[in-house]
């Protein structure tokens, strides 16, 4: 796999999505209203039982991940575009690894928006390091990345694919949700270091690369016609 193809196919959807700033748009606008919601339904919760506002937070990821990842093989498969996409010279692995690349930045641009927004609104007492709770949640959001672009090549050609995405992937997103939500309530309501999550360091860092050699091996079944 070369990574030069990866770079070029993800800043091809870079350049496409701030054209028109659809997707990154509707994530950052759907992200930033549901931290708020849910701070107004839960903040009385949240201070009364902190543990609880990692597991909001996640929610948040979640369904903001489900809603928008999925849009960079639609617009290619809407668009026409995928056939020409698969003719050049190029593999399924490189196009699957492009794709994840540009999920991922979006992701990531939306983390650095609703972190913060998420700390100022639901107001939680924080005792462990920020850094490192950032750190955890972009870890977490490459493992989402990597297998939600992996479901969302398998359910290209369905076609109710939009109700099918979220079905597949709540089982394969069960334990990096478990592995997640333990390893930021440790740090930031119960003060825990990195040594302290070694553990679910360990495990998010194992499932990501598990995740991603099975969704590399399947690229070239999952985007066959």
């Amino acid at each position: 796999m070369k990574g030069q193809a990866v770079l070029w196919i993800a800043r091809k959807d870079l350049l496409v999505e701030f054209r028109s700033r659809h997707t990154l748009s509707f994530m950052l606008l759907f992200s930033t209203l549901s931290v708020v919601f849910f701070a107004r339904i839960a903040g009385t919760y949240v201070l009364t039982a902190p543990g609880i506002a990692p597991g909001y937070l996640w929610l948040v990821f979640l369904f903001t991940g489900m809603l928008g990842t999925g849009r960079a093989f639609l617009r290619e498969k809407e668009g026409g575009t995928l056939d020409a996409l698969r003719s050049m010279p190029v593999s399924a692995a490189e196009i699957l690894a492009g794709k994840a690349v540009y999920n991922f930045l979006l992701l990531f641009g939306v983390q650095c928006v609703a972190f913060p927004v998420f700390l100022v609104f639901m107001e939680l007492p924080v005792r462990g390091s920020l850094l490192l709770a950032f750190g955890v949640l972009t870890l977490s959001n490459l493992s989402f990345v990597v297998i939600s672009s992996s479901v969302a090549t398998l359910v290209l050609g369905a076609r109710a694919r939009e109700v099918l995405l979220p079905v597949l992937l709540m089982p394969l997103l069960f334990p990096l949700l478990v592995l997640s939500v333990s390893a930021l309530n440790r740090v930031l309501t119960g003060g825990a270091g990195l040594m302290d999550i070694a553990g679910e360091v360990r495990l998010l860092v194992a499932y990501t690369g598990v995740s991603s050699v099975i969704a590399l091996l399947t690229s070239e079944a999952a985007l066959q016609e």
